[in-house]
This record gives C-alpha cells, structure tokens and sequence, in this order.
C-alpha cells in the first residue's frame, strides 16, 4: 500500500502544478488543432481522453505518417510495447506489454501447440486471435489501432494480463459514396506493395467494401554459405517474405435502429525465415570434454563430424593435446568449421550468415464474423458476434545460422479451428449519470495432430551419428499431439457519475477455462544396436533402416518421451496420455476519475488479471505437465490533460502503475540424470559436479522441459505521451516509457531424477530482472510545408516527418549464466523519416518518399532472455567454457516510394 500511496502522492503534485500551466478551454476538436480520438476500450465508441486508462490510440493517418504497416512496428511508436519475431519462426510474434511477455517457443521453439497463452490479447474486428502464429501479415486498409495497456480482464477478459491491442478495419459506407484507393509501393531489397479498396454502395440501405495486398520483398540477410567438397551452395537470404491477403465485408442497415456487418478475411504468408549473424567467439578457461582445450568445445574446432546432410566437417585445427591447439586445417571439408565461418562473417558484414540449410515459414489464415447491432429506445444496445477462423501453418528452423545441419525444428499446426460469440449489452440510466455494459463470451479452438518434428544430433560427438552413448542422433516426434481449449466467461460493467465532475467505474467477470490434451510425443534414436538399445529404459529396438534427409541409418529405437515422476522414460504401450484440467478466475475493475477542468481529467484505477493455466506439451516429466494459471493485481494513477504551454495547444497524458504478478508460467531445461553420460560413457553416471565442470556428455534426449509456477513478481513504470503544436506547420510529439520488473520470489525445487542447469549452484532466482527494456522513447516530429509548386504546375500539399525510437538494453542478470561471456543485447536507436505530397496536382494522387533505419545502424533483434545467443547453446551456463556469439540482425536502412490514387 506505501507504494500505491506513493503514486498517489506524485500524480497530486503533478495536478497541483497543471493550473500554472494555462488550461485551454478550446474543445479539443474545434480549433485547437487537437484531433479527438475516438476509441472502443470499454466496449463504446468514446474519447480517449475520458477513459480512465493508458492507451496509445492510432488512427489510419497515424499509421501512414508513422510507416506502420505490420503489427511488429507497432513498438517503435508504442511506449510499452516491445514486439519482434520469435527467435525460432519470422512468421510468429513475442508480443510484451509493461514487461508481461509470452513464453517463447516451448522446447527451444520446437512446439507451435495450443498450451501456453499469450498475455496480450489481439483483436481484430471484435475477433480474438488466440495465437500469435500469421500476426506478421501487412495491415492494410485498418480504421484505427488502440494498444490497452495494463490487465484487462473484465471488458476484454482473460490472457490480456499485459495488455490489449485493437485493430479496426474501414467498414463500408452505406449512402452515395462510391470510391476508394490504389496504392503501389517500390523499394530496395527487391521490395514492392500493392494495396487497395474499394466501397460500393448497392442501395439505400447495402453497402460493400472489398480490401486487398500484396506485399514482399527479398530478404535482407545475405547467405554464403558454400560447401567445397560437395559443391553445394546456399545463397537465399533470409528474412526476406511474400504475403497476400484481401478481405471482403458487407454491411446493411434497413433503418437506424438495426445493422449487420459481414466479413471475410483471407491471407496468406511465405516467408525465407529468420537467420543468425556471428558476432565473434569466446574463449574459456575450463577444458572440453577429453580433456580438452576450453576452445574445443566450439563444434569442429578440435574434432571432424559428419551433420544430418551427410557432409564432413573437418576440425579446424590440425593439432589438439590436452592442454593446446595449433595449426589451421586448409583443406576443403574444413571451410565449414564453425571458426572458419565466423571468421568469414566479420569481412561478409554485420547483415550476413552462412546456413547450410534455409530456413522456411508458411502460413494460409481465414477469418469470417457477423456482428449484428440492435438498438432499443436510444438507451440500450445490443451486440451480437460470432466468428469462425482456420488456418494452418508449417515452418522450420535449422540449425541457427551454422554451416552444417545439426538441428532441425519442423513445426506443424495444420488444422487449426476457432469459433467465438460473444453477446454484449450497453446503455444508459438515471438522466444519462450510470452508463453500462455487461455481456457473454465464449470461446473455442483446436488442432488435432498439433506439434512437428526435431531432428538433433550434436556435434560434440566428433564423428557422424553413430551407435553409441553420447554420439546418436534423435528425432522427437509430437505429430500425434492434440488439444481443445473451451472457455466461457461473464461480465458486467458499470460507470457512474456520483458528481457532475467525479465518476466511479465498478465491474466483474468471471472466467471458466477447459484444457483437454492428448499427449503421446516418442522419441526416436538412432544409429542403434539391440545391445544399444537395451541400455535405454523402456526402449524398443528395430532393426530396419530410419532415413533423415535420404540418408538411411541402420537400427533405430523408439521410446517415449514422456516420463514418470523421477525422470524414467514411461512404456510405450503407456505412452498416449490424456490430461483434462479446469480453471476458473474472478476479476475486476474499480475506478475513480475526476475533471479537474474541462478538459483537464485525472484517474485511479484498480484492476486484475488472469491468464490461463496450460497444458505444457513441451514438457516430458508427467508429474510437471501443467502450469496454473498467472494474476496479477494493477493499480494505476494518471493524468489526461488538453493545455495550452504559453499558448501553444498541448496534449499531455502521463500515468504510473504498480503491478503485483503471481504465478507465472515458466518453465526449465534440466538434465535428466537416468540419461546423462559421464567421462565413463556410461548413462546416468553424471553428477552435478562432473556436469558443472562440462565433463559430461548430453545426449539429444537427457534435457527435459519442466513446467514450473514463480510464485511473485513485481512490475513497476512510468508512461507518458505528449504532443504540442509549435507552430500551425509543426507537430511535437514525445512519448516514452519506463519499466521496473523483477522476480520477487523465484525459488522452484528440482524433481528427483533431475540435476540443476550447469553452472547454477540453487533453484532461486529472486530478485533477478524479468527480462524487457528499461527504457522506450519516442520522438516525432512533422512540418506541414502547405501548398508546393513547381511553376505552373501544383506539386500538392507537402509534409516532412522525422521518427526517432530509442530502446535501452534488455533487463538481465548476467549473475543468472556461469559463464562471463554472456552478454547483453544492446540498446539501440533508430531514426526513420518520410517526406509526403498529398494531392498531387490536384489529381487525387499522394507521392510518398520513405527511409527506415536512416544512419544504418547494425541493431540486433533481443532474444527473449536479455542476452545474445550462443552456440553450443548451453555455453553461457557452463562456467568457464568456449563458445560463439550470435544475433538476429534487425533490418538495414531501407527506402522506397509509394503513390496512392485516391477515388
């Protein structure tokens, strides 16, 4: 409560200080240049200016003066919102708000399943996509965008514990109007764009609008990857897509009291993938497995290997003792040694890889809703919806960037299904002082044969797989996987004005959650022999040939991945496991706001959240399947101002909150003891001591997901935007962020059967940071240079707009890896600016002129931990050990132009 009192506190002095600031008396859309905005976040169209919550509201100017074309560019003019791809897919997003992120790719992104929710809810059209799978298409033809920020579960609902983020596309017009646009847009990076609308009016009373885009553009990441020895070359760049979509809505409307609008949405994405750009390589101090120097523990650095393609990789140095290294290896199968390849990168540029295999994303996705709107007596109105989506989707990763192909993630979700109706009240009462809304919802999806492949073999083997312990490879198969989730939920709203200035806002929801999921993921290793196989509980030998990418590998076991309570590999024959869990959560809303002025309102807002329990499918320990369900409790204070600063018209909206977090999702890789090889190349002779010294092998199959709940978490900030018209021709605005969020108790206990990641000497994580950026700043900045000619001839109404985005560092506790080579993504700024003509020569047509990512500045995309990746993968937790540095590239400067004719 101190800290709830202190926010009070600061927002009094900050209302105290506003009357010396000049209110403006002038309504803010008649005069002052303030444009209102017009948003839906309590379910009824009302300015964003007396809802008492943040909100970072974007209308269809906004988004084309900004250069927002995806949902991803959302973050550079969102304070709060950090959006970017999955490490592990293009087509697929991490979306954060004030620090409440999703679970990245469970099994190190080898599951798309329906398990863990996001906590941000996206809507579009009133239409909840439960998934962030295809959010990467182009937004085109939109109305407005409103990003909610902070837990929303009474309006909204569940799995919006973060957030919320609103997209309303352009309905048709009912009346005479007939007309619309074409858009064509050029660029580098072989970029091009077409888009556009049309609204036909059919009679009085039936309107139809159709919407279409495509857009794509080579990717941007260079690819050289060359194989000497067998000729084989790989140059398709990576990060680059082709997407396609149209939508299609009707609307009729017999009289004023009665409309029904019909949509349909239809795109589809093809996307080169995501790739990893070398930075460099570390070197440790604790000798590899052998022993070895430390640097041997990078892949084909002091031992050859063949990979899953059936290419040798020669080691790149020619001699290895104990204790050193010398010699580079110039013959051709050793151009793929890994240091070879990093070497190459640092002259190849910062937007350069070189992988082996690329990676591949695709996606089709539909959506079709009705809303049917009936008023009753001007007071109440009432809405029905109901929508049908389905899509599927399939992708790979492979092996991060890395010129052999060690690790292949096949991801599949190929019949998913959604249905949703939701039934909403809305009115008025007692002389228009009591305003409600109350409503149903209920909500279905489902993918049978949810999951995909993962093929693995690990390079520190030092030969090609092979029969033996510590050097087969695996396939994890979770093709037969499938889930259901049903949820319904009720929810009641009231807003009342208990003095002509002073409103109270009071409401509930109550959510029931079902998850049903059947599990039956085996795990495939091979080369083997009977005698092998014998070695692995619960294993079923065959004796037949199992081919990976036509390579045929003889003797194969099969044994489930999913286990008992203490680590032990269960049966086949007990293997397909079903699990079925209920959840259900009360939450609410309580507010108070009040006018200061006119046009002067400050809030104090209380709310909770609630994200539903999961069914992990990632996980293999069965004892460990489920997640609870996360809450949290917000309280927020703020202040919503139209003013004017010495005369000049100023929109000022500022606001700090406190979150409390209780159990939230997690979950751990920990080695599984039955399955770890120790320096006797016996399985489960592994202890904690031999694994933190990195004396022990991992085979494919020893490291298990274990889902856990962190039992608190605290989650503080401070969000503010501001715009002032400094001249009739300029516009200032800046907005930014600040964020505080750590684990306030982080202690979980390790299973029997499991030993502690290396390196890491307990279970306790308490008070490290929750990874996500302390800071976000935004500043823009527009020139209205008015009428411009050339001559005779009107070259239209020309504009000027600079965007500048600033991110700190990802919030990490590098205490968190035993190694002190891990390192933090960094922060990074960017600057964007776009030059417009609107109405050119008074012929309807805009030119616009476009540059992102002005100064070409090298940004690399924040892996979802707040530190770099590295390859092994686990090197950052084995003390002392070697390993290289890897990132994402985030795009170079880009530049195009586009023309719209407008009709």
């Amino acid at each position: 409560m101190r800290k709830i009192w202190m926010l009070t506190a600061s927002m009094a002095c900050l209302t105290a200080a506003m009357p010396a600031w000049a209110q403006s008396d002038q309504p803010s859309d008649a005069g002052n240049g303030l444009e209102t905005v017009i948003v839906t976040a309590r379910k009824v169209a009302e300015d964003a200016q007396t809802v008492p919550i943040s909100i970072t509201a974007l209308s269809a100017a906004d988004l084309e003066k900004l250069d927002v074309n995806t949902v991803a560019d959302l973050q550079s003019v969102t304070p709060s919102l950090v959006i970017q791809p999955s490490t592990f897919r293009q087509d697929t997003l991490d979306i954060t708000i004030r620090g409440q992120h999703n679970l990245d790719s469970p099994s190190g992104g080898g599951n798309t399943a329906l398990d863990f929710d996001p906590s941000v809810a996206i809507y579009q059209d009133g239409v909840y996509f439960a998934r962030t799978i295809g959010l990467t298409g182009q937004m085109f033809d939109l109305d407005s965008v409103d990003v909610l920020k902070g837990p929303q579960g009474t309006l909204v609902g569940r799995n919006s514990t973060g957030g919320a983020v609103l997209m309303t596309s352009r309905a048709p017009v009912i009346g005479d109007d007939f007309g619309g646009y074409a858009k064509v847009t050029g660029g580098d990076y072989n970029q091009y764009g077409l888009q556009g609308a049309v609204n036909i009016p059919i009679t009085d009373t039936l309107a139809v609008r159709a919407a279409f885009s495509a857009t794509g553009q080579k990717g941007y990441i260079a690819n050289y990857f060359t194989d000497p020895v067998s000729g084989l070359t790989n140059h398709q760049p990576a990060m680059g897509t082709q997407k396609i979509a149209g939508r299609i809505s009707a609307k009729w409307q017999p009289d004023d009291s009665f409309s029904l609008l019909v949509r349909a949405d239809m795109s589809a994405e093809h996307d080169t993938g995501a790739s990893y750009h070398d930075l460099g390589y570390f070197v440790g101090t604790v000798a590899a497995t052998g022993p070895k120097p430390s640097i041997c523990n990078i892949p084909a650095a002091c031992a050859a290997f063949t990979d899953l393609l059936g290419h040798p990789v020669a080691s790149y140095y020619t001699t290895v003792t104990t204790t050193t290294v010398s010699g580079v290896n110039t013959s051709p199968a050793a151009y793929n040694s890994l240091l070879s390849s990093v070497a190459r990168e640092q002259t190849e540029g910062f937007w350069s890889t070189e992988q082996a295999q690329s990676n591949l994303d695709v996606g089709h996705y539909h959506t079709v809703s009705a809303v049917a709107d009936k008023t009753f007596d001007d007071d109440i109105d009432v809405k029905l919806l109901g929508a049908y989506r389905w899509m599927d989707s399939t992708g790979t990763a492979v092996s991060r960037g890395q010129p052999y192909v060690a690790s292949v993630y096949v991801y599949n979700m190929p019949r998913y299904k959604s249905w949703q109706s939701e039934l909403t009240a809305t009115g008025k009462g007692m002389d228009n002082k009591l305003q409600w809304t109350g409503g149903l919802f209920f909500f279905e999806e489902s993918d049978p044969n949810d999951g995909g492949y993962q093929y693995l073999f690990l390079p520190s083997a030092g030969s090609a797989p092979s029969a033996a312990a510590g050097k087969q490879a695996s396939t994890t198969d979770q093709t037969q996987n499938g889930e259901l989730n049903i949820s319904g939920a009720a929810y009641a709203q009231a807003t009342y004005a208990i003095w002509p200035d002073t409103r109270i806002t009071l409401g509930g929801r109550y959510t029931v959650d079902q998850r049903d999921a059947y599990l039956a993921t085996n795990k495939i290793l091979f080369p083997t022999t009977a005698a092998l196989s014998a070695t692995t509980v619960n294993g079923v030998y065959n004796p037949g040939t199992y081919t990976v990418d036509g390579i045929g590998y003889s003797g194969y076991t099969t044994v489930c991945a999913l286990t008992n309570a203490v680590g032990v590999s269960l049966p086949l024959s007990q293997c397909p496991t079903t699990v079925d869990k209920t959840f259900h959560k009360p939450t609410w809303t309580l507010a108070i706001d009040h006018d200061l002025t006119d046009k002067t309102m400050v809030y104090f807002t209380m709310r909770s959240g609630y994200r539903s329990g999961a069914i992990n499918s990632a996980t293999f320990n069965t004892s460990y399947l489920v997640a609870q369900p996360e809450s949290v409790t917000d309280y927020e204070t703020g202040i919503k101002s139209d003013w004017s600063f010495f005369g000049l018209p100023t929109r000022t909206n500022f606001d700090g909150y406190i979150t409390a977090y209780h159990n939230l999702q997690t979950q751990v890789n920990l080695p599984n003891t039955t399955l770890e090889v120790g320096p006797s190349g016996v399985a489960g002779s592994c202890t904690q001591a031999l694994l933190n010294a990195n004396q022990c092998t991992t085979p494919t199959n020893a490291l298990n997901n274990v889902t856990f709940n962190v039992p608190t978490a605290r989650v503080s900030g401070l969000e503010w935007d501001n715009t002032t018209l400094l001249t009739d021709d300029l516009t200032l605005n800046f907005s930014g962020s600040y964020l505080d969020a750590r684990y306030t108790n982080f202690t979980y206990t390790v299973p029997a059967g499991y030993l502690l990641p290396p390196g890491n000497t307990n279970a306790n994580l308490s008070g490290t940071p929750i990874p996500a950026p302390r800071w976000q700043l935004n500043v823009t900045g527009t020139y209205s240079f008015g009428e411009v000619s050339i001559g005779d001839f009107t070259a239209g109404d020309a504009s000027f707009t600079v965007h500048n985005y600033y991110q700190s560092r990802y919030l990490a506790d590098l205490a968190l890896y035993a190694n002190g080579a891990a390192q933090q993504d960094a922060g990074y700024d960017l600057v964007n600016v776009m030059f417009k003509l609107a109405n050119v020569g008074h012929l309807g047509a805009d030119l616009s002129a476009f540059m992102n990512n002005v100064a070409n500045t090298p940004v690399c995309i924040p892996e979802f931990t707040g530190v770099l990746n590295s390859v092994p993968n686990g090197s950052f937790n084995n003390p002392g050990t070697s390993g290289v540095l890897q990132c994402i590239p985030m795009a170079p400067r880009e530049m195009g132009l586009s023309l719209q004719y407008n009709f």
